[in-house]
């Protein structure tokens, strides 16, 4: 499988994976959106048309994207997420060299998103509300800093008609050229940013269509359906989670997925749950970038 949805997100806990996929929202209507079984060519087709910018989808071997003769990307995309999790442990220790340091971490995340993607260009509006706490050890081990507590609204563009530039809001209400490195930009919003554009754009599945299966109760082509139940002496380590691309009218009108763990492996314990959705619509968008003064 060359790629998956959102690409599988990391809680690197001494070996340990926590499957990290989230949303609300959105997510009722993509949950419930039933997808139909089509031919390999309305797959490639159909995620084709997911390309964010003109650039990217003019190499793609379809020829329904952002070439000289068919309509370049169009869409809008709705996308919500939410995501909890608890970490404790009362240290880990290899010999006797300890590893991880006791303590307890606990994250919850949720943010909504739009996107419209016209005119060789991205209009985001966003809004989050991320919550952490607990050991600053534990949550680095998770990928996640404290720096991206908090709560907040954000509006931003990205034009790829010279390469790809940033266009943002400033908190005076001034449009400003920016980087997603910059220091003026919250933690979040650059999360929010980052991945919803990548999730959005499921381009990269053309010619994977061998690769999923489509599945009537799940209403779509499952992407990843990963389950584990490990024991190992003292350890345990349940996990279950599940991905749908849901396809109608040949276009990919919903992406669904949902995941869950509950562990206990070498010294830590965690439980940990999320789901996201994205919803389709195409054509009739428009995208015009700020001047920036």
């Amino acid at each position: 499988m060359k790629k998956g949805l959102l690409a599988l997100t990391s809680v690197a806990l001494t070996g340990c994976m926590l499957v990290c996929f989230a949303g609300c929202g959105a997510v009722s209507k993509a949950k419930s959106i039933r997808g139909e079984e089509v031919t390999e060519d309305v797959w490639n087709s159909a995620m084709a048309q997911t390309a964010v910018s003109s650039q990217q989808s003019a190499s793609l071997p379809v020829a329904t994207v952002a070439d000289e003769t068919a309509q370049a990307p169009n869409f809008k995309v709705e996308y919500e997420m939410k995501y909890k999790v608890n970490v404790s442990t009362e240290g880990v220790s290899v010999g006797e060299t300890q590893v991880v340091e006791a303590g307890n971490a606990s994250i919850d995340m949720s943010m909504q998103a739009t996107l419209v993607v016209a005119d060789n260009a991205v209009h985001i509006t966003l809004s989050y509300d991320f919550k952490l706490d607990g050991s600053d050890n534990l949550l680095s081990a998770m990928g996640m800093e404290k720096a991206l507590t908090g709560s907040g609204k954000a509006e931003a563009y990205i034009s790829y008609a010279n390469g790809m530039t940033l266009v943002i809001k400033d908190d005076a209400g001034n449009w400003v050229n920016a980087t997603l490195n910059s220091d003026t930009i919250a933690a979040a919003v650059k999360m929010v940013i980052e991945n919803s554009t990548d999730m959005a754009d499921q381009s990269a599945l053309v010619g994977d269509f061998a690769d999923y299966q489509y599945s009537a109760d799940q209403k779509g082509y499952v992407v990843a359906d990963a389950s584990a139940q490990i024991s190992a002496g003292d350890s345990e380590l349940g996990a279950a989670g599940s991905a749908v691309y849901k396809i109608k009218d040949n276009q990919l009108a919903a992406i669904y997925a949902d995941a869950s763990m509950d562990m206990n492996l070498s010294g830590i314990s965690a439980t940990g749950s999320s789901q996201v959705g994205l919803v389709y619509t195409y054509g009739g968008q428009s995208v015009t970038v700020p001047t920036v003064g």
